[in-house]
């Protein structure tokens, strides 16, 4: 009878590795396929958390814990109960996976790794289909912008695909810096290289942000390290790079970049047009002119339940009809916190962004430190908690990097 339930609890083990491993990989192709595996994998995983009783690091997760505890108390002062009920079943995910990502930890302590190889082979696999339908779009239209952004990100937001890459070089980079001896050291610069040129042709003004900063922080951890010829030579190429990028005709990546800065300008002087435009640019502005504006007026925030229709009555207001027809969010992770849940809102929000920064510094962990500057590059222009796309993401990775084991030793 004993060996048949230690049988039983290995083929259980082995089932939610290959669950959770299977969700990692598919996380960037497409998340119309996730809900089985990820349901199956959390019940899994949440077995082994009971069974093994693993330690986290509670100093680094318990904004996350109170951030969704004050999600469930904003429901006192919501009307949309039923908006409310599935906003927190997709934040949900923000406390059962740390929990998950723990049990595994604790018969698995190479699953960091693990999870790297197989969520950095789904964000491969996703930019053959991505290039498929880009390619699909030029023979029908002829344009060389077909691929970037949308037309080229397979199923994901291009941010949000951007993201992902943006992790991937910053692991690897990593990885790649302190394990000089390594004998994967080629094939890990290989797909870097496929991953830069991936998030520069995804044009999405996050990515790009998040890909300087993984860059300049790599590049400084790697030329600490480095001879006076190799820093020489890398400053040079540095600065090749720079001016291609100022110079190169119809870059699809610096229009956006452009087009972005020419909207904050018109915000600064007060044009009117901003909110009857329907350019993506000009709607973030008016998404984050309403959700100030919500904060202000009510601070206690709209309720859990009811932030869209707090925003979509200042969009019509406005004469915004655009964005109201998109029934946009904040497109601020931060301000979102604080349209919903006021004041108290906002300030566990940053809290769940400066809180395992922190940690990551005073700990040297720079994958993490890497992890919480793309989550706040990212957050800063897009409600990242607000899809499954990005609490799957956010919490599966920093619920494995919170987990006690000897595997995430700082760099």
């Amino acid at each position: 009878m004993a060996m048949r339930t230690s049988n039983l609890t290995i083929f259980l083990e082995r089932a939610a590795r290959f669950g959770w491993l299977l969700v990692c990989a598919v996380m960037p192709i497409d998340g119309a396929w996730l809900p089985i595996p990820l349901g199956i994998t959390l019940v899994l995983c949440t077995w082994l958390a009971l069974l093994h009783r693993p330690s986290f690091d509670l100093r680094m997760l318990w904004p996350v814990v109170a951030w969704y505890l004050l999600h469930l108390l904003g429901m006192a002062w919501s009307q949309d109960v039923a908006f409310g009920l599935f906003d927190l079943q997709i934040k949900l995910g923000m406390v059962l996976l740390p929990i998950a990502a723990a049990g595994l930890m604790a018969v698995r302590p190479g699953i960091m790794r693990d999870s790297m190889v197989a969520f950095t082979a789904g964000v491969l696999i996703s930019i053959l289909p991505g290039l498929w339908k880009a390619w699909a779009c030029y023979l029908a239209s002829g344009t060389i912008t077909c691929f970037s952004q949308s037309t080229l990100s397979y199923e994901l937001h291009p941010s949000y695909a951007a993201w992902y890459a943006g992790w991937v070089l910053a692991w690897w980079g990593d990885r790649l810096i302190a394990d000089r001896t390594a004998t994967y050291r080629g094939a890990v610069a290989g797909v870097m290289l496929v991953v830069v040129i991936w998030i520069v042709l995804l044009a999405s003004k996050s990515g790009v942000l998040g890909l300087v900063a993984v860059v300049v922080v790599l590049g400084m951890l790697g030329l600490r390290r480095a001879g006076p010829r190799v820093r020489i030579g890398v400053a040079a190429i540095a600065a090749m790079l720079l001016v291609a990028f100022a110079t190169a005709p119809d870059l699809p990546v610096r229009e956006r970049l452009l087009a972005g800065w020419h909207a904050l300008h018109r915000a600064s002087v007060g044009d009117p047009d901003l909110y009857t435009s329907e350019d993506g640019n000009d709607l973030r502005l008016v998404a984050w002119t309403c959700s100030v504006e919500q904060l202000v007026r009510t601070p206690i925030g709209a309720g859990t339940g009811d932030i869209k229709h707090a925003l979509m009555a200042c969009y019509e207001a406005k004469g915004a009809s655009a964005a109201a027809e998109r029934n946009l969010n904040s497109h601020d992770q931060f301000l979102q916190g604080g349209v919903a849940l006021g004041w108290a809102g906002m300030l566990l929000t940053l809290l769940l962004a400066i809180v395992p920064l922190v940690r990551a510094w005073r700990l040297r962990n720079m994958p993490l430190l890497l992890f919480m500057v793309l989550f706040i590059v990212n957050a800063l222009v897009e409600s990242v908690l607000e899809v499954q796309a990005g609490v799957l993401f956010f919490a599966a990775f920093l619920g494995l990097m919170s987990a006690r084991s000897g595997t995430l030793r700082p760099s």
